[in-house]
């Protein structure tokens, strides 16, 4: 759970309050320790259920560059094909292919692969003074009339997949997704312990004794008057209203 911001130090020291805040000598005593140990419990529930809701805010923008990867890797098997076809050294192409993506803007990397079979690697076969060998001069039809337009549709995207592949999308995703699971159980243990020192509270606001609720400031009446039961909280504002009919 530490990373939501719940280690289990964190909320061992909640647990600490707790039990010393039951053990207090009065209930006044208890009641206020306790609104203590509430107002901390609230604060790291906001701040663990904030960080979830970053880290589950992360995932769904991971998965769509993990989407965009995996679609735009589709491309690339069916590319291969055609680079196959088309030189000797088919992952020397696809290596310059990437370097000039990542390197480079769109328009420059559609200029270059647009100058000729011979931009990316040495293509197949052999061409001398002029004189083409049939590999040759099928490896540079099938560039002309296959490869070049479909370098030319999957360009303008490489670039972007270029910098996500650094960015590591894949391992990203797999720690969002584990910090989202820690996240899930630093909320579930917050949330239980909140549940056990509200109730503990409630209890201590309905057992004040009427001194006892005489010595509280008027916002610790009024947080008091709020965790009473509705017809306890009717009985204490009808009292209220008799004495200032009274005055």
């Amino acid at each position: 759970m530490s990373g939501s911001g719940a280690g289990s130090a964190v909320l061992d020291k909640l647990r600490a309050a707790f039990d010393k805040a039951m053990a207090k000598p009065t209930m006044l005593q208890r009641y206020r320790a306790l609104q203590s140990v509430v107002a901390d419990c609230q604060k790291l529930h906001r701040k663990v259920t904030r960080s979830l809701k970053e880290n589950q805010k992360d995932e769904t923008y991971l998965e769509l560059e993990k989407r965009y990867i995996t679609k735009h890797e589709m491309k690339l098997d069916a590319l291969a094909q055609g680079l196959f076809r088309c030189y000797e050294s088919p992952g020397k192409a696809r290596e310059t292919l990437d370097q000039l993506c990542g390197n480079y803007d769109t328009n420059y990397a559609l200029e270059v692969v647009r100058l000729g079979i011979r931009r990316l690697a040495k293509p197949l076969g052999f061409d001398v003074l002029g004189i083409k060998s049939e590999s040759r001069r099928l490896a540079e039809e099938h560039f002309e009339n296959t490869l070049l337009p479909s370098l030319e549709k999957l360009i303008p995207d490489h670039g972007d997949y270029i910098k996500l592949k650094r960015l590591d999308v894949e391992a990203r995703y797999e720690k969002v997704l584990h910090e989202i699971e820690i996240g899930r159980q630093a909320v579930t243990a917050v949330e239980s312990g909140l549940k056990k020192y509200k109730s503990e509270l409630e209890t201590a606001a309905k057992a004040l004794s009427e001194e006892e609720v005489s010595q509280l400031s008027a916002e610790e009446a009024s947080d008091r008057l709020l965790l009473l039961p509705a017809k306890m909280r009717e009985a204490v504002l009808e009292t209220k209203l008799e004495a200032l009919k009274k005055r």
